[in-house]
This record gives structure tokens, sequence and C-alpha cells, in this order.
């Protein structure tokens, strides 16, 4: 009851931010948060696992903690854990200042958040990247392409694109076919990219059997 009276002057506005309470897990129009709203969301349950996960159903993967120091990201991205979604802070205890939200701001923006940094560049000098590509030496030693005489080491040729020597096995019971194979040495290879993963391919994988079969008769 003391509660109730000593809010009981707040007039709730209308929010330029879309809210969700956690309060009432949904959308909320901001105009209803008088004293009857502030004495709920003290005496009920904070619903925040059951917003967060209905905020990332509506599409939402960045979750930022606005505080002088986070506590809530953990359980937030422990809730997500399903999810690609993101949690990040602001500020850090004995790590603010504008150093640290910038910081924070870029951890953000490299996440998918819309980040204008117009107001960072309006002193200083600003020097603009060449127009030609950068300019760079190798000094690693790199193989030449082709094959090698194998018949120097006493292998037999395998006479294969993708195989560089074949020899019988000393005991006398089977063949072993050899060769090694890179996007230096089949460049094609790079066209089969499997999420950032080079593969070689079925038909491939086929053609070396095929091969080995014609090895044995």
């Amino acid at each position: 009851t003391e509660l109730l009276d000593l809010l009981a002057p707040v007039t709730p506005r209308d929010a330029d931010i879309p809210f969700w309470s956690t309060v009432d897990s949904r959308w909320l129009d901001t105009t209803t948060m008088d004293a009857a709203y502030w004495y709920r969301n003290l005496r009920q349950t904070v619903r925040l696992a059951d917003a967060t996960r209905q905020l990332a159903e509506q599409g939402h993967d960045l979750f930022i903690e606005v505080s002088p120091h986070p506590v809530l990201t953990g359980a937030i991205q422990d809730t997500l854990h399903h999810t690609t979604a993101h949690t990040l802070g602001t500020l850090r205890r004995d790590h603010g200042g504008t150093r640290r939200f910038l910081t924070s701001l870029a951890e953000a923006h490299v996440h998918g958040a819309p980040a204008d940094f117009t107001p960072l560049l309006t002193t200083g000098h600003r020097t603009d990247l060449p127009t030609y590509p950068f300019q760079r030496n190798r000094y690693w030693l790199e193989a030449a392409p082709g094959a090698s005489d194998v018949t120097a080491v006493g292998l037999a040729a395998a006479d294969h694109p993708m195989l560089g020597a074949a020899v019988p096995l000393a005991d006398g019971h089977g063949h072993l076919l050899t060769g090694l194979i890179s996007r230096t040495t089949h460049p094609w290879l790079a066209d089969h990219t499997v999420m950032g993963t080079t593969l070689l391919p079925g038909t491939a994988m086929v053609d070396l059997a095929v091969r080995a079969g014609d090895e044995v008769g």
C-alpha cells in the first residue's frame, strides 16, 4: 500500500523505443506503466528467460545489457545457447569511460548492429587508403608444379592426374597408389568448397577406386 501511494504521482508516457515487458512477457504500451504496473514489477516473477526466448523467436539476434557492469549477459547467453544470437554489455566495473563504451559499440557493430561512427571522425586527419592493391613480397619457397620422376626411387608412374606413383606391397598381397592433392596442384578443388572447407568431390573418389581396380585387374 505504501508503495502504491509513493508511485501514484508517476505519469507514464509513450516511448519512442518499443518496450518488451518482463512482467507480462509481451510488447507493452508504455502509457500503461503506472503505479500498479511497477507494483506488479516488484511483486511478481521477472520473466527474463521467457522474454529472451520469445524475442529470439521473433528474429532478434543481438542482446545488449545497458548497465555500469554486466550481470545478466551470461544468463541470457545460456538461455540462447541453441540459437546464433549474441549477448554483449556496454561498460564494465573498473573499465568504464569512452574507450570501453566505444569498444562495446564496435563489438555490437561486428555482430550486425548499426553504428554511426561519424561523431568520432569530426576532428583529426583522415587518410585515404591507396587506390592500388597493397604490394607485398612472399619469402616462402613454392614448389614448382608438375610431377617428378618417380621411377628414380623404384616406383612406377600411376598414369593418373591425382596419383603420382604405384607400387606393389613388399609382402606381395596388395598394391599402394599414392599421390599429393592440393589446390596448388589441382586448382579445380577450389570450386568444391563446403562451409569454408575444400573437399575432394565424391566423383574423384570413384575415379580413384576405378584406377585402383585397374591396377589389380
